[in-house]
């Protein structure tokens, strides 16, 4: 019961953290959209348009609008918006799967046998975190694209080419993401790593350690006991960086021309031709539902790693019963 009502709270935490931000998402975009229609700055464009103007039926007729979205997924320039919402989930899971078992396995090598991983560690980490991930990327591109020809660089075109000639299938997709994957994960994967390092070598002398070294007990049950220890403080910098993948993976999209939601973002507001002049073109209801999808999947991440968190750490007050 104990551990019921603590997974309770955590998921009505999120939820209100979910909410709260999407109202002044909604806010900040329902405030754009009246400015360009009250000043002739551009048009806009609606799938459920409203007569009302006020901020607040603004807002509404967007929570209606992505409800009815993910009821029935409107086409968006020739591709139905739940395939936006698919491929950005695969490169999120791909990333998540991947930095977290390399960042752990390094990490827990890193902090328990030092040595040049250690060092490796030690060095890329703070070198790294100050490179955003598009910077990554490009360098990536000129890498692994133009100059060893390893990975495609334009997951569209090439799924497109292999549908064309018939050789499309699940290596084509996972061959297509192997270059954006890459990157997300190889620009967070030094911080993960380094921060398991520190929690390992810190918990390395603790008195249990010392104890389990002194029984013979194998290195490798003491590194997975050291690893359990460690993995809940893990998964609590796992929990508030995953804003961090989010952000980078929205321009990595853009980079590598994958139609996800940081690409139909993109694509939902900036400058067009109207008439013989400029004028912004706004897509507020799509920009509405890209925000709410990557929110809920970060509600999704904190639910999941505030639980596992519960489960694995014995000072919680689950575990204590």
């Amino acid at each position: 019961m104990a551990k019921a009502g603590a997974v309770a709270r955590i998921i009505t935490r999120n939820l209100l953290i979910l909410f709260l931000a999407l109202l002044v998402v909604g806010t900040i975009i329902a405030g754009g959209e009246l400015r360009i229609e009250r000043n002739d700055l551009g048009k806009v464009y609606k799938f459920y348009p409203k007569n009302d103007s006020s901020l607040l039926d603004t807002i509404g007729g967007y929570f209606s609008a992505t409800w009815k979205f993910l009821r029935d997924p409107p086409e968006v320039r020739g591709e139905s918006l739940e395939t936006f919402v698919v491929k950005s989930f695969a490169l999120l899971v791909l990333t998540e799967v991947f930095l977290l078992a390399v960042g752990l396995f390094l990490g827990l090598r890193a902090g328990y046998y030092r040595g040049w991983i250690d060092k490796v560690v030690s060095v890329l980490a703070p070198t790294l975190s100050a490179m955003p991930s598009w910077f990554i990327g490009v360098v990536f591109l000129f890498l692994f694209y133009w100059k060893l020809s390893l990975f495609p660089i334009n997951f569209e075109g090439t799924i497109n080419w292999a549908e064309v000639h018939g050789t499309l299938s699940t290596s084509t997709y996972l061959r297509a993401l192997a270059l954006p994957v890459l990157t997300l994960v190889f620009s967070s994967l030094w911080e993960y790593a380094f921060n398991v390092r520190n929690m390992i070598v810190n918990e390395r002398n603790g008195d249990h350690v010392l104890y389990d070294v002194a029984r013979g007990l194998p290195e490798g049950r003491i590194m997975r006991k050291l690893l359990r220890t460690a993995l809940p403080a893990f998964l609590t910098f796992t929990t508030y960086n995953f804003l961090e993948i989010l952000t980078g993976m929205m321009l990595i999209e853009v980079i590598f021309n994958i139609h996800g939601l940081g690409y139909l973002m993109a694509i939902s507001f900036g400058l067009t031709r109207i008439g013989d002049g400029f004028g912004f073109a706004y897509a507020p209801e799509i920009l509405f539902f890209a925000t709410a999808v990557m929110m809920l999947f970060y509600f999704i991440n904190a639910v999941v790693m505030e639980g596992l968190y519960l489960y694995l750490d014995p000072r919680s007050g689950g575990e204590r019963q």
